[in-house]
């Protein structure tokens, strides 16, 4: 038994695909959010000396004491990232999926630049979250200084001086040399 077709129904759908992360790497580029999301996991993302290196996010799982977290290393947020520039728009919406944001900010700027600046570094990337989404910065977030091992003792604690400013978690480590690693596990499971 058969019964004549009717025509059918066409649709054309757009479909946008977030990761789901527990933990969201973040900062200017050449953070070395990369290099220390190779290091917290067995991820290997492409890792170089130039801006824009990371094209779009690398996921890599941290296994913790008590559980595993999933990292998601996002491309670098540059100023105007919001509106379109660099590559921060096609990859904001990553970050609303993430529970906790661990924001880099490079050390090696300390050589040649005042402490002040790893601040405005920071509120840098801040804006950018805010004008895409307030929700973006209500976010637990941890404050990390990478590339210590470039940096000498005076250098080191100007800038954790200056980015204890914002008020929230801040810790120096080297992803490289690995140094402070394991601090920064404990306080990612801490707020996680």
């Amino acid at each position: 038994m058969a019964e004549r077709g009717k025509k059918g129904e066409k649709k054309e759908l757009a479909l946008e695909l977030k990761l789901l992360a527990d933990v969201g790497l973040i900062g200017l580029p050449n953070a070395g959010k990369s290099t220390l999301l190779s290091v917290l996991t067995k991820a290997t993302p492409k890792i170089a000396d130039y801006p824009f290196t990371t094209l779009e996010p690398n996921l890599g799982v941290m296994t913790l004491e008590k559980k595993n977290l999933v990292l998601a290393d996002i491309p670098g947020l540059i100023e105007g990232a919001s509106m379109g520039r660099g590559l921060g728009i096609d990859f904001l919406r990553h970050i609303e999926r993430c529970k906790i944001l661990v924001h880099l900010v490079d050390g090696t700027k300390l050589l040649t630049e005042p402490a002040k600046e790893l601040y405005r570094d920071y509120e840098v990337v801040r804006r950018e979250l805010g004008y895409y989404s307030k929700s973006l910065i209500e976010k637990p977030e941890i404050i990390v200084l990478n590339k210590i091992d470039v940096l000498n003792k005076k250098q080191i604690k100007a800038g954790l001086s200056a980015l204890k400013k914002a008020k929230k978690p801040v810790l120096a480590i080297s992803a490289a040399t690995h140094e402070s690693l394991v601090e920064l596990k404990r306080e990612i499971e801490k707020i996680g």
